[in-house]
């Protein structure tokens, strides 16, 4: 099957990329998986014409109508072969019908969810990805790995502080620095760590309004 997606989100994923968009057609939040979904997708795949796809491109991909741990990123679609096309590019104006307007964001205020309560939420009901329009400040801290990038914000009265892992919007962000802006923010809850059997929440997608 064939989806044109939006892409909201190419983020960095265990040496790969996780890339994330709203079907053009269905209103779908789709989130393509190659293989077992849990290493990311190659660049061999991903890019077209030897280019990453950028946030608010329209890219044809060749997908199938399941996907791999849907019982808890449940818009995950497995890729099919072929070759990504890009076709045109949305507008800021295109999304706003798909901004969260109010509610937890990915099921509570926290920055994870332990794998039990994602699990004691109705299929129905459970989500894995969101859009947030929202006034951000980001800064950086330290980790083992290096830099990290935090966007802090309120949504629907409640205080949050998650870790960017867009590729692009996290290399370019300087060390050692802060900036705020209002944003349109892809977040997206990533599959279990094992050691604490906990789903974390992370910036996908940044996209700065004028």
């Amino acid at each position: 099957m064939i989806r044109n997606l939006i892409i909201l989100a190419n983020s960095r994923k265990m040496g790969n990329r996780c890339i994330v968009g709203i079907d053009a057609e269905t209103e779908e939040w789709v989130r393509p998986c190659f293989g077992t979904g849990e290493e990311g997708i190659p660049r061999q795949v991903r890019q077209i014409d030897g280019a990453e796809p950028q946030l608010l491109d329209i890219v044809c991909i060749p997908l199938d109508n399941d996907g791999p741990h849907r019982d808890i990123q449940p818009e995950n679609r497995t890729l099919l072969g072929g070759s990504w096309k890009r076709l045109s590019k949305a507008t800021i104006e295109q999304l706003n019908k798909y901004c969260q307007k109010g509610g937890l964001i990915l099921h509570n205020t926290d920055r994870k969810i332990s794998i039990t309560e994602l699990r004691n939420i109705p299929k129905s009901k459970r989500n894995s990805l969101c859009l947030i329009r929202a006034h951000v400040e980001f800064s950086t801290e330290g980790t083992y790995r290096g830099k990290r990038v935090n966007a802090t914000f309120t949504h629907a009265s409640h205080r949050y502080c998650i870790p960017v892992t867009d590729y692009e919007f996290e290399r370019h962000f300087p060390a050692y620095s802060i900036d705020e802006a209002d944003c349109l923010m892809s977040i997206s809850l990533g599959l279990p760590y094992e050691r604490d059997n906990c789903c974390y929440k992370f910036v996908a997608g940044v996209i700065k309004l004028q």
